[in-house]
């Protein structure tokens, strides 16, 4: 699975005019895959569609989620719009994957565009990609750039009856797939809260450029995170205010994902104070470091220097020097060199100096 940076998806779309349905994203190999659940309070089955045609939709007693993974086939995705008369404009948000979260409301359906996001521990980094909603009456269209099983635990609520989610129309059925993503944010938060920890540790142990690579890193993840999470407070918002197809009961649970938001950018909030923290704390034990290394080798400059002083008297060529018949002058000229030696080296030691 590729992923792509998301100025880079955006910058695919750039020239081409309002309306033109181009799929932004990486041209993976792997094939859409389309499946209907239908479901009610007695009852819920799950259809794979093989062909467009197959997609029944007249069946006013079922509610239906049509659940998209994989968006290179435009062809396809063209057809299902024709099939729900969905607008050309809408569709080209949906295969725009470099776009902004938000929300739009249209006469017979709504539509949602959210990142997912998730962190790769084999790499080391966070990825992201875009999940759009179509929401009708009684028909809800997901669109996924990848299969990733995000929203397996959604589909087992269905065919187990668990929890509301088959008493209560596809309104709920969307507030549960957006918890769900919201939920992934959680998850990804744990996973870079502990991976902040792991470098605080080590850099307070030492200082490597290895860390200073993975500051910057997550600096960035936390900075993308910002950008695509924070319009979602607003969307919400305005999910719940607007007169649209989704229920006045379950616009009191999009309540709670709204709290739930402004919870994940407090912490967002926090872990950039602590990544920032974490740059100056790498910074400081660098500076210290150095000047720890300034401190031993200005010591032992200072030890030699007296050394060195001895041996450049003594190395002048002068014919007549007292010292130089003296019997024991090189005993005695070494012993004065430890003597020093010896001295400095306790004098250093009782300021700590080394």
């Amino acid at each position: 699975m590729k992923y792509m940076s998301q100025l880079k998806k955006s910058l695919n779309k750039v020239g081409q005019p309002r309306g033109s349905i181009i799929y932004t994203g990486f041209n993976t190999s792997e094939e859409m895959s389309i499946e209907l659940i239908k479901y009610n309070q007695e009852q819920s089955k799950q259809i794979k569609i093989s062909s467009i045609d197959d997609l029944s939709l007249y069946n006013n007693n079922d509610l239906k989620w049509i659940s998209i993974c994989g968006l290179n086939n435009v062809e396809t995705i063209k057809r299902i719009g024709e099939k729900l008369n969905i607008s050309s404009r809408v569709l080209e948000d949906v295969l725009n994957v470099g776009g902004r979260p938000k929300v739009e409301f249209y006469d017979d359906y709504l539509i949602l565009i959210l990142k997912v996001f998730f962190y790769d521990k084999s790499e080391m980094k966070v990825k992201q990609e875009q999940v759009s909603f179509i929401l009708f009456d009684n028909i809800l269209v997901s669109f996924q750039e990848f299969d990733n099983n995000v929203f397996d635990a959604v589909k087992y609520m269905v065919e187990e009856n668990k929890g509301l989610i088959r008493k209560k129309g596809v309104d709920y059925l969307l507030y549960c797939l957006v918890d769900t993503v919201v939920d992934e944010y959680f998850t990804l938060l744990g996973s870079i809260e502990e991976k902040i920890e792991n470098i605080e540790d080590s850099i307070v142990n030492s200082s490597k450029k290895e860390q200073l690579q993975e500051i910057y890193k997550i600096r960035k993840d936390m900075l993308i995170l910002k950008t695509s999470i924070w319009p979602l407070e607003n969307i919400i918002y305005s999910m719940i205010k607007e007169e649209s197809s989704i229920k006045d009961g379950t616009k009191d649970y999009f309540k709670y994902i709204s709290d739930h938001l402004i919870q994940i950018m407090e912490f967002i909030g926090i872990y950039r104070e602590m990544i920032l923290g974490m740059f100056d704390i790498y910074l400081s034990n660098t500076s210290n470091r150095m000047n720890q290394i300034m401190t031993t080798l200005t010591v032992f400059s200072t030890i030699f220097i007296p050394l060195t002083f001895l041996t450049g008297i003594y190395g002048m060529n002068f014919r007549y020097m007292p010292e130089l018949n003296f019997k024991w002058s090189y005993p005695i000229f070494w012993l004065i060199c430890l003597a020093n030696i010896l001295f400095l080296y306790k004098y250093f030691k009782n300021r700590n100096w080394i």
